[in-house]
C-alpha cells in the first residue's frame, strides 16, 4: 500500500508535468526524471491496471510536448471537465486503494 499510496500523493507532480507539456512545445528532460521514477516505484508493487494507467500518463505527458500549446482557457476547460489520463490514473487508484482496504 504504501507506493501506491505514494503514487496517489504525486499525482500533483504529474498534473504540473501535463500542463507544463501543454504549455510548451518543447520538454527538458529533467522535469521528466520525477515522473519516471515514480513510474519505477509503482511498478515495484502496484498492480499492472496502475502501472499501465501510470505508464498511460508519462506516455500523454511526453507525446503532449510535441502538440500544439492550449491556451490558460483551454487547460482550464480541460481541468473543469475531468478530461485527461489524470483522472484515469487516479480513478483506477481509487479502486485498487479501496479493494485493499476491505482486505486488511
Amino acid at each position: 500500500m504504501p507506493i501506491l499510496l505514494s503514487g496517489l500523493h504525486q499525482v500533483g507532480l504529474k498534473a504540473c508535468l501535463l500542463v507544463d507539456a501543454l504549455e510548451h512545445n518543447e520538454s527538458d528532460p529533467q522535469n521528466l526524471i520525477p515522473a519516471y521514477a515514480l513510474l519505477s516505484r509503482i511498478r515495484l508493487s502496484s498492480s499492472p491496471r496502475v502501472l499501465e494507467s501510470a505508464g498511460n500518463v508519462v506516455r500523454e505527458i511526453v507525446e503532449t510536448y510535441a502538440k500544439p500549446n492550449l491556451t490558460t482557457g483551454e487547460i482550464e476547460s480541460r481541468a473543469a471537465n475531468g478530461e485527461g489520463p489524470l483522472r484515469t490514473f487516479s480513478d483506477v487508484c481509487r479502486t485498487e486503494l479501496d479493494s485493499m482496504r476491505r482486505h486488511v
